[in-house]
């Protein structure tokens, strides 16, 4: 985006579904996550490490001290009002009758992914925007729009926020303090440090699961208050390039690990201009007369019982405040419950029914907005990360408003097999397959048929197996799934056979199986079956890998698992953040959700994705 320009701009509106096919990727380093690549096989083993000792019974929550709500309002509030906000005695005050205006918000999720990306997020996050203003509604609390024209009144200047809100899952794939530094701290730096304006403003955050799987050192690092009340240093003053390449430093650090050295990694990491203000990963927040934030964290399972005290405690003291809860996940997505979000909306003891509150979540990485009952639910997961589609099947509940819409995500889906053949979502597929096709293609080369068919077929129950469980297995029981884990998985093991017979035809030779000397008769002589076994191999890998991303494809679209494919896709596209103006009486939460289509398009220009306001009486 343009620099030079420093008003407000001006949004233009944008649809859910938009006709566009080819996105931009970031040239910078470190570049996009690719899912199926070295360092993301990494990310996995550190979840399953994570998973197996982030327990109950070995929780960093344990040692957190959280902090006392109205305390933390007015630190908050002496922050961004440089020490002149409003104390009345012994009265407890919420953050805007401290501040004596409206409060406002920014709000991302899911954010530490292409270094290019993170600094369009941020040159998007810093800016002003004129946008419609509007009309408070009734019913459920919700009114607005999404492409559509609202209720207006007239036209407002949203400025940046007073509050930066990461939502969870700060970096990717694990969210260390190396990752966290590389992929946020200095692209946001970069663009902060040039448009700083001198003012204080505070950062807090929740942990998602991938700042868990690095047991929170990073996320403490950038969100836990600090000892001291400086401001941070300006970009720079700061390590604003990355000074050892991604391999290198994992090489160093397996060096030191196996020498029993000290592995040192960054200090504190600051974003120029903000400052940290919470003392644990969870939080409670009075930001208006009856309007009450709950930030709560769910480590990998479950909320803790000190944190339900907490929130109870807090709770029981005011219960006739309304609840703006944000949650590291969603109690719903793509259409469908999510267990962990809802167990999270238990814990808080959150009717539906008869409570009007706005849940705030991230972890889907797009938006929408819909209502259950009197609680309206906003997932706004864009804040960087690769995208994730709307389901493409009309079998899932409607959405007041999704961004990237059916259509368009239908259009993006399609790319899914050539990038996972091709390899640009990483090798592992194609070394995994190969390793799994090989017996198979030496006992057609050594002209043992019977031998290639048992080996064929042990190979198609083991991909039949791990297909179900990527298909989601574990979580439901479904023919469905079965049946297209079983036609996958024969099609990767058809590969070698396959082969055989195209390699017989093009050279010349019989088109039987287990007759290496016939197809052998086209090449030069010496070596000829390793040459012959290499190139089956490696025509049986890439073409198994085709199906691999077929299936992901199919899956998402019969809608039995939506993340996978997308995931492989890793669209750099349709990214997004919330701004939230909390009205100084109390009476609600302007929302508007700011985008960018292409954020690496030359000259891109942020929309206006959607707007609604959330009433509170």
């Amino acid at each position: 985006m343009p620099g030079a320009e420093r008003g407000p701009w001006r949004l233009e509106r944008v649809g859910g579904d938009v006709p566009r096919g080819s996105f931009r990727r970031g040239k910078g380093k470190p570049r996009g996550v690719r899912w199926f690549g070295a360092r993301s096989f990494w990310g996995h083993l550190r979840h399953f490490a994570a998973s197996a000792v982030a327990t109950e019974d070995i929780d960093s929550r344990d040692w957190m001290t959280p902090d006392e709500p109205h305390e933390l309002s007015l630190r908050i509030a002496r922050l961004i009002e440089r020490g002149r906000a409003k104390e009345e005695g012994g009265k407890a005050m919420s953050l805007t009758e401290q501040i004596g205006r409206d409060l406002w918000i920014d709000y991302l999720a899911d954010t530490g992914d292409d270094a290019d990306v993170s600094a369009a997020v941020a040159d998007m996050l810093v800016r002003d925007y004129v946008v419609p203003e509007v009309t408070p509604g009734t019913a459920s609390g919700v009114t607005g729009s999404g492409g559509g024209g609202p209720a207006q009144r007239r036209e407002v200047i949203a400025p940046r926020g007073d509050i930066l809100f990461f939502g969870g899952d700060t970096a990717y794939p694990v969210a260390t303090a190396e990752e966290i530094h590389d992929r946020v701290v200095v692209p946001f730096n970069r663009v902060l440090d040039e448009r700083y304006d001198g003012r204080a403003r505070a950062l807090i955050g929740i942990p998602g699961n991938h700042d868990w799987y690095d047991g929170l050192d990073g996320f403490a690092r950038l969100f836990r208050r600090r000892p001291y009340e400086q401001m941070p240093a300006a970009a720079g003053t700061m390590h604003d390039t990355l000074q050892r390449s991604e391999i290198a430093r994992y090489t160093e650090f397996a060096k030191r690990f196996v020498r029993g050295e000290h592995v040192e990694k960054p200090g504190t990491l600051d974003l120029v201009g903000y400052r940290p203000v919470q003392s644990a990963s969870y939080f409670a927040l009075p930001l208006a007369p009856g309007v009450h934030l709950y930030a709560a964290d769910r480590q990998l399972r479950n909320i803790d019982y000190r944190q339900r005290q907490y929130f109870e405690s807090w709770r029981l003291r005011h219960p006739r405040a309304e609840r703006l809860i944000v949650l590291p996940d969603p109690p719903h997505h793509f259409g469908e419950e999510n267990p962990s979000g809802r167990r999270m909306v238990r814990a808080l003891g959150l009717d539906e029914t008869r409570e009007r509150a706005l849940v705030l979540s991230g972890d889907i990485h797009h938006y929408e907005r819909w209502a259950e009952g009197m609680t309206s639910y906003v997932i706004a997961g864009g804040g960087g990360a690769f995208l994730h589609p709307a389901p493409v099947t009309r079998k899932r509940a409607t959405r007041t408003m999704e961004w990237p819409g059916p259509r368009q995500s239908r259009r993006l889906l399609w790319q899914v097999p050539w990038k996972v053949g091709a390899g640009r979502s990483g090798v592992l597929p194609h070394f995994a397959f190969g390793a799994l096709l090989l017996p198979s293609v030496l006992a057609l080369q050594e002209g043992a048929p019977l031998r290639a068919a048992v080996a064929t077929l042990l190979a198609w129950a083991f991909v039949w197996v791990c297909f179900a469980l990527i298909g989601g297995l574990r979580r439901r029981r479904s023919l469905a799934l079965l049946l297209l884990a079983a036609g996958g998985a024969l099609a990767v093991v058809a590969g070698p056979w396959l082969a055989q017979g195209v390699l017989g035809w093009v050279l010349g030779g019989s088109l039987s199986v287990g007759s290496p000397t016939a197809l052998a008769e086209g090449l030069p002589p010496g070596g000829q079956g390793i040459a012959l076994s290499a190139v089956i191999l490696l025509l049986s890998s890439v073409g198994a890998s085709v199906a691999f991303g077929v299936y992901l494809m199919m899956l998402t679209w019969c809608g039995i698992e939506n993340t996978q494919a997308f995931t492989a896709l890793d669209h750099p596209g349709f990214k997004h953040f919330l701004r939230m103006r909390v009205r100084h009486d109390g009476s609600g939460i302007d929302v508007w959700c700011i985008g960018l289509l292409d954020p690496l398009e030359k000259d891109a220009r942020p929309v206006l994705v959607d707007a609604f306001f959330w009433r509170t009486r």
